[in-house]
């Protein structure tokens, strides 16, 4: 690469950050392109790792999530699951490209080809989950909008023939209503000896 002669690098460096000399910007080691790339240690020392071979694949990736342990989960930690997927999703999609960029003869050879499919099955049956609580939310919905438009179409009994005693509107309420009630009950009755 030719540099002009005044060409000076940035003197401001952030924490960590290092310095590409051939192009003599910086890099910071916490942007979020790394999510891309799988974090691994080697020797002491932490190193973004853009294949992934079957042979250093530690651990079997285990199962997709099920529907039943999933419904056990709150929107929040779907929601969060969801994204976790799908960084997973793009991380070995990046691998994907990067074999083929480079020209891998046997894809399959990749750790990320089984772990893809479940990480579509489990983001599938997380879409199965919140539409079936999207559906029983509508449904409970729907039967309250019905109780309501039942009670507002039942007309209102009247009033006629009852006593004011039994008329719950004329119920006095507070403990002074109460009272004079009943001042106005005893004055109203004759006396009889």
């Amino acid at each position: 690469m030719i540099q002009r002669p005044d060409f000076q690098p940035s003197t401001r460096k952030s924490k960590g950050a290092a310095l590409r000399p051939h192009l003599g910007v910086e890099v910071d080691p916490n942007h979020g392109l790394w999510a891309f790339f799988r974090k691994k240690e080697v020797d002491g020392e932490m190193v973004y790792v853009s294949l992934e071979g079957r042979d250093t694949f530690q651990d079997d990736p285990g199962e997709s999530w099920k529907a039943a342990e999933l419904r056990r989960k709150s929107f929040k930690d779907l929601h969060t699951l969801w994204y976790v997927l799908l960084r997973e999703r793009n991380l070995l999609a990046a691998q994907r490209e990067e074999a083929r960029r480079i020209g891998v003869s046997n894809p399959e050879s990749l750790a990320g080809i089984k772990k893809d499919v479940q990480c579509r099955k489990s983001m599938a049956r997380i879409k199965y989950v919140i539409n079936e609580r999207r559906l029983l939310y509508e449904k409970y919905i729907a039967e309250l909008e019905a109780k309501r438009q039942l009670l507002v179409s039942k007309p209102k009994p009247t009033t006629t023939g009852v006593q004011p005693s039994q008329d719950k509107e004329n119920v006095p309420r507070t403990r002074a209503e109460r009272l004079k009630a009943r001042r106005t009950k005893r004055s109203s009755t004759p006396i009889t000896v």
